[in-house]
Order: C-alpha cells, then sequence, then structure tokens
C-alpha cells in the first residue's frame, strides 16, 4: 500500500524551530503513533491518539497544533461528531531524520540535545510502564523469544568499510520493521530504537 500522496516517505528537519518542536517527549509519542500504520499513514482523532497514549485528551491540544504548525503532521479531515467539529490528523513523513548542517551548528546543541532526550525518555516510558504491568517478557533468547532485549555494544574499532556495513545491514532491519506496520493488524505491538554512530575526524 503506497501512503497519500502528500505524505513524504522521509523528512529531513533543517530548521532550528522544527527540531525545537521535536524537544518533547509528548511530540515524539504522538508522532510514533501516527507513524507507527507504516505506508498505510493512519488517520486519528486527538481522542484516538489521547487512548492510544493513555493520556488525557485534553493534553494533546497544545502538542497537536504545534505539530501541525511545523509541518509534521497534518488535518486529513474533519467531520462532525455530537455537533463538535472534530479534526482527524496523520503523519505528514513516515520517518524523519536530522540534516547534518542542523546537528552540527553550535547555536543548537541545546535543542539537539533535548530532542536526542526526548527520543529516548519517550521509549524509556513506553518501556519501564510495560514492564511495570508485566507485558513485557524476561529471559534468554532459548526461554522466550520474544523476550526483552537491549544490548550496548563497548566501543568497537574496526575499518571504515565494515562498519559502513554493519551501519548498512542495521538501516536495512530499520527498513524492513517499518514495513511491518501493515503485515498484522491483529499481531502484538512491538517497539525498536536503534543507536549507532561512529567517530570519524572532521574534514
Amino acid at each position: 500500500m503506497q501512503p497519500p500522496a502528500d505524505v513524504s516517505p522521509v523528512r529531513v528537519i533543517t530548521d532550528l524551530e522544527t527540531m525545537r518542536t521535536l524537544s518533547d517527549p509528548t511530540r515524539i509519542a504522538i508522532l510514533r503513533v501516527l507513524m507507527s500504520g507504516g505506508r498505510s499513514a493512519p488517520v486519528m482523532s486527538a481522542k484516538e491518539i489521547a487512548a492510544a497514549l493513555g493520556e488525557p485528551q485534553t493534553k494533546l491540544y497544545r502538542h497537536l497544533k504545534q505539530l501541525e504548525a511545523a509541518g509534521l503532521i497534518q488535518v486529513a479531515e474533519t467531520r462532525l461528531v455530537s455537533g463538535i467539529q472534530e479534526q482527524r490528523y496523520r503523519t505528514a513523513q513516515l520517518t524523519f531524520t536530522l540534516s547534518r548542517e542542523l546537528v552540527t551548528d553550535p547555536s543548537a546543541s541545546t535543542e539537539f540535545a533535548d530532542t536526542l532526550s526526548s527520543v529516548f525518555s519517550e521509549f524509556h516510558t513506553q518501556l519501564t510502564g510495560n514492564l511495570s504491568a508485566g507485558r513485557v517478557p524476561i529471559g534468554t533468547e532459548a526461554e522466550t523469544p520474544l523476550g526483552l532485549l537491549i544490548g550496548r555494544g563497548m566501543v568497537a574499532r574496526v575499518s571504515p568499510v565494515r562498519a559502513a556495513d554493519f551501519r548498512r545491514r542495521l538501516l536495512a532491519l530499520q527498513n524492513e520493521f517499518d514495513t511491518l506496520a501493515d503485515d498484522d493488524p491483529s499481531g502484538i505491538p512491538v517497539h525498536l530504537l536503534i543507536g549507532w554512530y561512529a567517530v570519524v575526524d572532521p574534514e
């Protein structure tokens, strides 16, 4: 299934104001919900998004307006519900990344740190909540093939060619994961967060 024509496969964030919009865990969570449908680009009301996040609906209105103003989400349709006009939203992109110029701009370092913190914080909130509720299996691979997997590899010194190949394979897994959103609507939710970087001397 192809996404709607006005939903971009990848949004490259190039301006400080949009990156600042991403520096809040609630807005990251809203984007996660709206982008979780992959190519099907789900359309959801504030009430439906709130239910998916387990948050009060009133808490989301300000965040939805900020995401819409930044062009990260869009109003897909408007309908009348119990005499009240209800807006339904969808993501404006299937995924996003930050431009190199923005990330390396010293004047944007605080916002970049805040954005990273928001991404990790949102993942952390989801994980700890599900762990506390007993919804995440824990054990070895042999005991629980669906169990929690967190690995923090130590720094490894490898050739640039091997490092690039490793990154390519991680990206392929990420891309494969993104296609799973359409795989089984009645399946179980699976969360993924990948972190990888190489340290190279600036040119």
